[in-house]
């Protein structure tokens, strides 16, 4: 153990890192990280699929993910399965009576419904649609088994109707004695695969849009208005066509969007310089330029909006720019291979000892729900009039496109980026979800789906989670929250500390000395596996480490991922909103209102 790791290993019992002053905690978190890249990365894989021939797998990505490691081109493709961040003996899923105990609707009822909406005030629902954004990029456990329905027990006097029933998860051939390990249908890899798709298929289909033919300069397909265009093959009318429109609502529209111009606008700039280049060449190198401007967002401006402390912003800036920061670092490139000092990108890649997947664990402290709003006002980028109110329902799946009729593609994004998301807290679930009609028909409580979901695919619950990370492990539920109120709440649903599920620890933890780091979004809980896994997602793939570099992005792809931020993306397709963002340090930020 290194003697990072030592520090951080001696310290958590005493006093957590966040409590340390900047440079001790940042010395710490190293140390958590390191510790976790040795005992916290578990493979499941025991047959993994075969990957198709592919063009030239060494100079892009491919449809389904794999050849990023030539090595073992499965890994990390669509079809492989996830990892795991606990041991493996502690990832068998809950069955019987102990999969329904205590009963998930109950759970829902009395830790999560909405009591009042509780915003994040230095935040704005873009933000929000951020993470899903990105989390349709890296995983997706496919369709459910519909030979398996699951009923979960009503609580007493429940209003929900006659019964509750959930589809099981679709799970992979048993093995005898092993736990199950879940497939990942979507590529594991920070591949943009949110608006590419995971195959040749729905690639193509993104490239076609409403027309027959794929696109022969290698643009995506988008409307004479610059809005995507509508998925025709969707039973959903008027779901908008991308590379993942599962869970659709007006904050995906506007990303997928964003990031469609931009890839169009990346070619635009390539054929400058390749004017006799194929389509098929520029939509390679636009890919790789617009999932590399996708991470590099999400690792410098997004999660430090969540983690809006010192310590929190230098641990992710510098997990892309390292110890010298950005300006010495693009200013005289990497002085060192070591991450620590120039950051991940163009560090060589390391798998550390497991080959890279997503894992459940990672997809558990995702679930971040209560982010969302109930109610959306939209009003006029020009001068903040009022147009219109809406529930969240009533800017979900196909009747987000109907809001493009009475507002521009510019009020929605103003309207999304002056309002806060709700705050990773208890009773601040909302109520939209915990009452949702599916695509497919089916009524769902997706709180309580959370809760079954975790237990399911054995996802340790909050005290068994935290001795697998070598946290300290709470003995009560005062251990848990400073939160009286919500101490009652617990004890009253779980009588035990020992049943707490992962999801309500980290949201109850949000009000403990422990807990949750100051100005921190989310719980420490949450953060360890963010220390991890936002670690590896750049480490572990070939073009954010060996090959990010101008010989395969191409000189100005190169510059383009490096000179570009949100708002650069941001006024380039709605510079009419330059005066609504100009003081906002972080584009996650609320927006000014227009007077």
């Amino acid at each position: 153990m290194s003697i990072l790791g030592m520090l951080a290993r001696k310290t958590e019992d005493r006093r957590v890192w966040f409590r340390w002053n900047f440079v001790p905690a940042l010395a710490i978190i190293l140390g958590h990280r390191e510790n976790m890249r040795r005992d916290n990365l578990i493979d499941t894989e025991v047959s993994p699929p075969t990957p198709p021939a592919a063009d030239d797998p060494v100079n892009f990505r491919t449809a389904d993910g794999s050849y990023n490691d030539m090595g073992k081109p499965w890994m990390g493709m669509a079809g492989a399965r996830f990892g795991r961040n606990v041991a493996m003996d502690a990832t068998f899923g809950e069955t019987g009576e102990e999969l329904m105990t205590p009963s998930p609707r109950l759970v829902s009822n009395k830790l999560m419904k909405r009591r009042e909406f509780v915003p994040v005030p230095h935040l704005n629902v873009l933000a929000a649609a951020w993470i899903q954004f990105m989390v349709h990029d890296w995983l997706s456990h496919g369709k459910n088994d519909k030979t398996r329905p699951m009923e979960i027990p009503l609580p007493e006097g429940d209003d929900w109707g006659d019964k509750m029933e959930v589809l099981a998860t679709t799970q992979p051939d048993a093995e005898d004695g092993r736990p199950q390990a879940f497939v990942n249908v979507e590529t594991h890899w920070w591949d943009a695969s949110q608006i590419y798709g995971s195959s040749h298929a729905r690639l193509d289909r993104v490239r076609t849009g409403s027309g027959t033919s794929v696109l022969p300069d290698g643009t995506l397909a988008l409307d004479d208005k610059g809005l995507l265009p509508v998925d025709s093959q969707s039973a959903t009318k008027n779901l908008e066509l991308t590379g993942v429109n599962g869970n659709w609502w007006i904050g995906l529209s506007v990303l997928h969007t964003l990031f469609a111009r931009e890839h169009n606008a990346v070619i635009a700039r390539l054929k400058v310089d390749y004017p006799n280049a194929s389509g098929e060449w520029l939509f390679g190198k636009a890919r790789l330029v617009v999932s590399a401007l996708l991470a590099k967002i999400h690792t410098v401006e997004w999660t430090p909006a969540l983690m809006d402390s010192p310590v929190g912003r230098m641990a992710m800036r510098g997990n892309y720019w390292g110890l010298m920061g950005e300006r010495v670092t693009n200013a005289f490139g990497r002085a060192s291979d070591s991450e620590v000092i120039n950051g991940i990108p163009g560090s060589p890649v390391d798998h550390h000892g497991a080959p890279y997947a997503m894992t459940e664990e990672f997809a558990a402290v995702y679930r971040l729900h209560s982010l969302m709003p109930d109610a959306y006002n939209f009003r006029r980028s020009a001068n903040d009039a009022h147009v219109l109110d809406a529930d969240l329902k009533q800017v979900s799946f196909g009747a987000s496109r109907g809001l493009y009729e009475k507002l521009s593609f510019d009020d929605v994004c103003y309207s999304l980026c002056t309002e806060n998301p709700g705050a990773l807290v208890l009773h601040n679930y909302p109520d939209a979800l915990r009452d949702m009609t599916r695509e497919n028909g089916r009524r769902i409580d997706l709180a309580a789906v959370d809760i079954l979901r975790d237990r399911e695919r054995g996802v340790p619950r909050f005290c068994e989670f935290r001795r697998q990370l070598g946290m300290k492990v709470p003995t009560t539920f005062a251990d848990i929250t400073s939160n009286e109120a919500w101490q009652a709440d617990l004890q009253e649903v779980y009588g035990t500390v020992d049943k707490v599920d992962l999801l309500i620890g980290t949201l109850a933890e949000s009000q403990s000395e422990r807990g949750q780091p100051p100005r921190f979004g989310f719980s420490d809980t949450a953060f360890r596996i963010f220390i991890l896994m936002a670690s590896r997602r750049l480490k572990s793939d070939r073009f954010f480490t060996d090959d990010f570099r101008p010989e395969i992005y191409t000189e100005a792809g190169f510059r383009w991922v490096h000179e570009n931020t949100m708002e650069t993306v941001v006024k380039r397709h709605c510079p009419d909103l330059a005066p609504a963002f100009g003081n906002a340090r972080n584009m996650f930020f609320p927006w000014t209102r227009a007077s």
